[in-house]
């Protein structure tokens, strides 16, 4: 029995969803940086999702902030040419839509000094397959969460220079389904039959940071790097449980119903990011920004289960490392009105050769508008949509003969109050 592992939903969580960062990182934590396409997030400090965005930045805010978010994704799927030796429906729109909250406070500037703290959600993957799926055995439905606590500080070494760090407190949990009601002939034995599914649970806590600078260039000028640290899990406590009669894989029959346990470890990659931000004139700033990612780290990943016949399998990812690239304005249209704009681009980490269900994920192009609105000195709202869209997804798994082509887009809408005291 191949197992997809909860390694592999992980992964589909630092690979999947997200309107949305290359390898699906999650990037909806900042509804008035969603509005520039996130350019520019860690050189310009405008609420306390500064405690994501750069943690060096806080002190920038000179009062202390508390700032709501959430983001809502409507996406969208279109499969088409498809090869399917199990035939089946392929009705696209396989995520559902979803609500990404996320909340912070900071102190503001004090002395020098400042501090805040953070919950939001870094990875997120959910896909949910109709059970006729033409690919159903390669996966049906995933759902994974990893919400992310980071407590933040950050020192102002002179004038220009400040540097901020953040230790993360990382929460998985991960849920897989196939529907093996059929499966295709593998390793030249007899088709095998299943009526039932395979559903794969687990949970664990990661530890990681973030690392900033920020800097002042000039008056006009300023610019902010952050490190974010790789996480790792271990995964030891999952299960695996399998209903129906079994599977007959190269003419003997494995994985008889029952319930199992299974462990991995895994780990997710590093990231710089790094933007700058320079104010035109005074009611026009411009942002740019680039994120490496290293993705690279993810060759492949073993998974070891109790059924005596399945033991260990390894999973092959051989993903590379990502660049994302984002560029985007801001126009302060009078006194309570900002205006936001953006555009990015982000290259997928995933090699086409190993391309699944579970991540159709291709390159993606992105354009973001955006508005803050003073509801008086202390109050201010923001909204952001983002469109979304990627190329053609080529899924080639030679081992099930199962093809096809996604066609990936979705919108993302957000909205976000910030409460200064």
């Amino acid at each position: 029995m191949k197992i997809k592992s909860l390694a592999l939903a992980i992964v589909a969580a630092a690979g999947t969803t997200t309107a949305f960062a290359g390898g699906f990182t999650l990037s909806e934590q900042s509804v008035s940086s969603m509005g520039t396409s996130n350019a520019g997030r860690t050189s310009n400090a405008v609420d306390a999702s500064v405690v994501f965005n750069n943690p060096a930045a806080m002190g920038e805010l000179k009062t202390a902030q508390f700032t709501q978010a959430v983001a809502f994704i409507d996406a969208k799927t279109k499969i088409k040419n498809v090869n399917a030796p199990l035939g089946g429906t392929t009705d696209g729109n396989i995520v559902p839509h979803t609500f990404i909250p996320s909340g912070y406070f900071t102190s503001g500037d004090q002395g020098g000094w400042a501090w805040g703290i953070a919950a939001y959600g870094s990875y997120g993957l959910k896909t949910n397959n109709e059970s006729t799926f033409a690919g159903r055995h390669l996966g049906d439905k995933s759902s994974v969460e990893v919400i992310t606590i980071q407590p933040a500080f950050s020192y102002q070494i002179n004038d220009k220079v400040s540097v901020g760090f953040g230790p993360t407190i990382n929460k998985v949990e991960a849920l897989l389904t196939k529907n093996v009601s059929s499966v295709p002939n593998i390793g030249g034995g007899l088709p095998g039959t299943v009526l039932g599914t395979n559903t794969l649970e687990g949970d664990d806590i990661g530890y990681g940071y973030n690392f900033g600078i920020h800097t002042k260039l000039s008056e006009s000028t300023s610019a902010g790097i952050v490190y974010r640290s790789k996480v790792k899990y271990k995964i030891d406590d999952g299960t695996l449980e399998t209903t129906g009669t079994g599977f007959n894989f190269g003419g003997g029959i494995v994985g008889a119903a029952g319930t199992y346990s299974a462990s991995t470890s895994l780990t997710t990659p590093e990231s710089v990011e790094a933007s700058i931000s320079h104010k035109v004139n005074a009611k026009n700033t411009v942002h740019a920004g680039a994120t490496w990612t290293r993705w690279s780290r993810l060759k492949e990943l073993s998974v070891q289960t109790s059924n005596p016949i399945v033991g260990t399998t390894v999973e092959t990812f051989e993903w590379k490392d990502s660049v994302g690239y984002a560029a985007g304005l801001t126009h302060a249209y009078d006194d309570k009105l900002t205006l936001r704009a953006g555009l990015a681009y982000d290259n997928t980490p995933v090699a086409p050769e190993h391309r699944s269900v579970r991540l159709p994920s291709a390159d993606r192009y992105i354009a973001s508008l955006g508005a803050g609105y003073k509801l008086s000195p202390t109050q201010t709202i923001d909204a952001s949509y983002t469109y979304v869209q990627e190329e053609t997804a080529e899924v080639r798994q030679a081992a099930s003969a199962y093809s096809a082509d996604y066609r990936n887009r979705a919108s993302v809408y957000g909205l976000q109050f910030t409460q200064q005291f």
